[in-house]
């Protein structure tokens, strides 16, 4: 891992571990740091923004940890699990996947993925990981070029917090899914505190928001107490719709999630939580 990230980013590999063990030890410090020391307001999109991620490496340590940590590990594990009650391999598009992790999971279980993401740090590395792993797994940084309706899945975390206009996003999304697909998101909208200064405060009314999914068409199918993640399916006259006791838990913990809409606060065990559930890095 640190490796890898210094060959994207020109750091030694000595100081990559630090940072690795920093960010570790101290979720979020690294980019709410990072976003410190560029200035601008935090939470609100912008110029400074958009130059932002354009400029910092800081997102490489905090995914790195992020995709390592239990949280991160059960999501992937639940969503493979449940991929695989189709009975087959799917055609996957993983939207924002950052370094590449998502990805490298789902092709390890035989299912055909197409990696997005803009240009950058990120998706630099995600290069160098397939390579190492020898994966062969088509990369897109033009969302121009993902053709519509041809995929059976879309996958999507942590994604929709970060940008300025959440429903249109989810209609893009909706849109690459054949017929009876089904998009697998999760989207901490409520995680609006200091740690998280890219998250978007403008988008903590979707928090607990079915609304956001049905306007694109799309119908809730499954998911989890914690809406990490939760599944929504595009539908199709000749595809049954999918259904479950995951759907109706999601459902019921909707109102617990609409208090995101008045404050972040109450979520801020969840940041505890995620602390807890980072792994440590093998010391050799």
């Amino acid at each position: 891992m640190a490796s890898l990230i210094g060959e994207v980013s020109g750091e030694p590999v000595g100081r990559v571990i630090e940072r690795l063990e920093y960010e570790r030890s101290h979720p979020g410090r690294t980019v709410a740091e990072d976003f410190a020391r560029v200035g601008g307001p935090r939470y609100v999109w912008g110029p400074h923004l958009e130059k932002f991620y354009g400029s910092t490496d800081a997102f490489l340590y905090e995914l790195a940890v992020w995709n390592r940590n239990g949280i991160k590990r059960q999501l992937r594990r639940w969503v493979t699990r449940r991929m695989a009650r189709q009975g087959r391999a799917l055609d996957v598009l993983s939207v924002g996947d950052g370094m590449g992790f998502d990805c490298l999971h789902l092709a390890r279980k035989h299912h055909r993925v197409t990696y997005f993401e803009l240009p950058g740090l990120g998706e630099r590395f995600a290069r160098k990981l397939f390579k190492k792993t020898g994966r062969d797994i088509p990369m897109l940084t033009d969302p121009a070029r993902i053709p519509f309706e041809s995929f059976d899945a879309v996958t999507c975390f942590d994604v929709l917090e970060h940008v300025p206009d959440p429903p249109a996003m989810v209609r893009t999304l909706a849109s690459y899914l054949r017929p009876g697909g089904l998009l697998y998101v999760s989207a901490p909208f409520f995680m609006v505190l200091p740690w998280y200064p890219t998250h978007l405060r403008s988008n903590r009314k979707f928090s607990g928001c079915l609304h956001l999914y049905r306007q694109a068409g799309l119908r809730l199918a499954d998911g989890r107490l914690s809406w990490l993640p939760i599944v929504l399916q595009k539908p199709a006259p000749e595809v049954p719709a999918a259904g479950s006791m995951g759907a109706t838990l999601a459902r019921v913990a909707a109102p617990f999630h609409w208090l995101g809409r008045a404050s972040a606060w109450p979520f801020f065990p969840g940041h505890i939580v995620r602390r807890l559930c980072n792994r440590p890095y093998p010391t050799h």
